[in-house]
């Protein structure tokens, strides 16, 4: 039963964002004139000890493919932010909250940072992660052709690896949803609708085989959609559903989990820390980012993937925790 509900989900979740359908917009493919940003929401409480929103905001523009459909995100220097899209574009922009500060929003159209001889086959990024030490390299992956492709902090492209041996059994868009790599070097990632997990001892790119653990689900029904390491060592893990009691018909969690130890064979195993009904506006949540502060807090960013939907937004939500 539970099987055939998510199948029914995710038949219904590709009809609402198909192209063709009435709840697309119609799109160029041009880049944006110019991107608006307006507070949507303020701060308030998550109900978990710590945890509190501080404000969300929405970024809008013209339709267009070059803007949108963001699935990634990482906390870069300077307070900025960089999203990255399933069409394979980037968006570096201020942290929100500081906009007035520096007013900075760069969309970086089509894929200058890549290959042009990889793009027919590396376009749909769904995750990314970064070396949080001073080399600051980081590591895109994509869905369809399930790869990982690493770039310099500099943003040129380095080396990559296309797995097609090793997911024989995962469907086109259900691939690497979601992948972090921790301080020891380690990367750990959760394709999409498995209760497994790859955990490799190194960069993925480099080669070896992973070591595959259990995936124990702490929400039935919701799909893991980004991962992001606390300074404090334990992961965040971003979750999603439909939930067509809402509108639109997403229904969100942010869950946590210890970092798996090394050697171990142990599955993971996170807990749900609060649910994002009446905490954060209904939307489809896809990129999460940890920036630390030197007093011993944390801000944790979220940004939502609009699907280039008419009923859907790209909203930046802002929250932090104090240990």
């Amino acid at each position: 039963m539970a099987k055939a509900f998510r199948v029914t989900a995710a038949l219904a979740l590709a009809l609402m964002v198909a192209p063709g359908t009435w709840l697309r917009t119609p799109v160029v493919k041009e880049a944006p004139h110019s991107i608006a940003l307006t507070q949507v929401a303020g701060a308030g409480d998550t109900g978990a000890d710590g945890w509190r929103v501080e404000g969300v905001w929405h970024y809008s523009t013209e339709p267009s493919l070059r803007f949108g459909g963001f699935s990634g995100l990482l906390a870069v220097g300077g307070g900025r932010l960089r999203a990255f899209s399933d069409r394979g574009f980037l968006f570096t922009f201020i942290e929100p909250d500081r906009a007035e500060e520096s007013p900075e929003m760069r969309l970086i159209a089509g894929l200058p940072f890549n290959d042009p001889a990889l793009y027919p086959r590396l376009w749909d990024i769904e995750s990314v992660t970064r070396d949080a030490g001073p080399r600051g390299d980081y590591w895109v992956g994509f869905e369809n052709t399930h790869a990982i492709h690493r770039f310099s902090f500099r943003t040129e492209p380095e080396e990559y690896r296309i797995f097609d041996t090793l997911v024989e059994d995962w469907y086109a868009n259900a691939g690497l949803e979601a992948m972090v790599r921790l301080t020891d070097g380690r990367f750990v990632i959760l394709p999409e609708g498995r209760d497994e997990a790859l955990l490799f001892d190194g960069d993925p790119v480099e080669g070896g085989e992973p070591l595959i653990l259990a995936y124990e689900n702490p929400a039935a029904g919701f799909a893991v959609t980004d991962l992001a390491q606390m300074p404090d060592g334990r992961v965040l893990m971003l979750m999603r559903d439909l939930d067509w009691s809402s509108y639109p018909p997403f229904a969100g969690k942010l869950a946590i989990m210890d970092a798996p130890e090394a050697g171990s064979k142990e599955p993971l195993r996170p807990r749900v820390l609060f649910d994002f009904e009446g905490v954060l506006p209904p939307e489809n949540y896809e990129g999460i980012a940890v920036r630390a502060h030197e007093d011993g807090g944390v801000t944790v960013w979220i940004i939502s993937d609009d699907n280039i939907a008419a009923m859907q937004r790209t909203l930046v939500a802002k929250l932090t925790y104090t240990p």
